[in-house]
C-alpha cells in the first residue's frame, strides 16, 4: 500500500511510495494528476518516468520486490516535462528532488479556482464557466491552454471520481445516478466504463480490496 508523506514543494499535492510484496497486477485509475515516479527493480539501473493524464484505467504489471516512490504534482501543473527527467536522472528520491520539481513545474491559482469550480458539482460546463464570471469559450480556451485537456474531460473526471468514492453505499443506481448528476443510470454506466473499465456494480466489489483511490482531483 502506497505511504504518503509530507510534501515540502509548492507543486507537489502528495509523494508516495510502495514496494511489491508479490507478482501482481495494479489498477491505476484516472486521478487527475501527473506523477514523477522512480522506479527501481532488482538487476536493473533505477529509471524515472512521468504519468501522462489518462481517461480510463490502467492494468500495470509489478513484480515481487519492484520499488517505486512517486511525487504526485497538482491538478492543471504545467511540466517542463523533458527538463524535468534530465534533471533528476542519477538522483535518488529526496529534498534535492523537490527543488527540481520546483523549479521545472509551474501552478497558477487561476487554474486551481477553475478546477475546483469544475469539480464543485456544477451541473454543466456553462454552469461553471457563468460561476467564474466568463464565457464557456474563454474558459476552454484558457483551460485548454494551461492543462492540455478540456473543462469537459475536468468535469467528467470530477463526477465519475466522486461516484466511484461512494458507490458501494449504492442502493439504487438509477437513484445513485440522478444524485451525482448524471442523466440516467445508462449514463453513469457508460461513464464507469469508459473511466475505470468496470461496470459501477464491479467497480464497487473492486473498491472495496484495493487502495485504488489516492490523493487526486476533485
Amino acid at each position: 500500500m502506497p505511504i504518503v508523506k509530507n510534501a515540502m514543494c509548492s507543486n507537489v499535492l502528495d509523494i508516495w511510495e510502495t514496494t511489491a510484496v508479490s507478482n501482481d497486477q495494479s489498477l491505476i485509475i484516472p486521478d487527475g494528476c501527473c506523477d514523477l515516479i522512480f522506479k527501481f527493480r532488482e538487476g536493473q539501473a533505477p529509471v524515472w518516468f512521468l504519468s501522462d493524464l489518462s481517461d480510463t484505467s490502467q492494468i500495470v504489471p509489478v513484480f515481487k520486490g519492484d520499488y517505486f516512490t512517486g511525487y504526485r504534482l497538482r491538478p492543471g501543473t504545467r511540466v517542463q516535462a523533458a527538463q524535468l527527467l534530465k534533471s533528476v536522472r542519477g538522483h535518488l528520491p529526496g529534498g534535492k528532488v523537490l527543488d527540481l520539481i520546483d523549479h521545472y513545474t509551474t501552478h497558477h491559482l487561476r487554474t486551481e479556482d477553475a478546477l475546483k469550480c469544475l469539480a464543485s458539482g456544477v451541473v454543466t460546463v456553462n454552469h461553471a464557466a457563468s460561476d467564474l464570471g466568463v464565457s464557456p469559450r474563454t474558459l476552454q480556451r484558457f483551460i485548454v491552454n494551461e492543462t492540455g485537456k478540456s473543462p469537459v474531460f475536468w468535469h467528467r473526471l470530477a463526477r465519475v471520481r466522486r461516484a466511484g468514492r461512494d458507490i458501494i453505499n449504492a442502493g439504487s443506481l438509477a437513484e445513485f445516478a440522478f444524485d451525482y448528476g448524471f442523466s440516467d443510470q445508462a449514463h453513469m454506466t457508460r461513464e464507469f466504463r469508459q473511466w475505470f473499465d468496470l461496470s459501477p456494480r464491479t467497480f464497487a466489489k473492486v473498491s472495496r480490496h484495493q487502495e485504488i483511490f489516492q490523493t487526486g482531483y476533485g
